[in-house]
């Protein structure tokens, strides 16, 4: 990948890291992986009702992760230069696996889907590349 193709990946993947390291979305990230627990939907939905601050923490860092996964997966944005720079994607997708059963079948079936193939995406990444450090 050289050229224009480059240049506009970089450019994409440096505002993703302007939006991932905003202080709100830091908050929300910390938020998910230290103090967000549900055993599934009926659970979350108690906890975390729609309008909370909760509510809206999560779905700002699943809805960011969504919005990787279809960048990366309908190939708008190099998959090398984000596997290599976003990590710890299987973390936050096991986090969300007691509740996406749920919310899959009483909002949408579609929920999340874009992160849960970029999640597959990372592993296969990581088998083709180990670390090199």
């Amino acid at each position: 990948m050289n050229g224009p193709d480059q240049r506009r990946d970089v450019d994409i993947l440096l505002r993703l890291w302007e939006m991932h390291t905003a202080p709100e979305m830091q908050s929300a990230r910390m938020w998910v992986f230290t103090d967000f627990h549900a055993a599934d939907y009926d659970e979350f939905k108690r906890k975390y009702p729609p309008g909370s601050v909760e509510w809206r923490r999560f779905t700002s860092v699943y809805g960011m992760y969504e919005l990787y996964g279809v960048l990366v997966n309908r190939h708008l944005l190099d998959e090398d230069l984000f596997f290599d720079l976003f990590g710890g994607l299987n973390l936050l997708l096991d986090k969300l696996r007691p509740v996406l059963k749920g919310m899959r079948t009483e909002i949408d079936p579609y929920l999340y889907e874009n992160f849960e193939l970029l999640c597959r995406g990372a592993e296969e990444w990581k088998a083709a590349h180990p670390p090199r450090a």
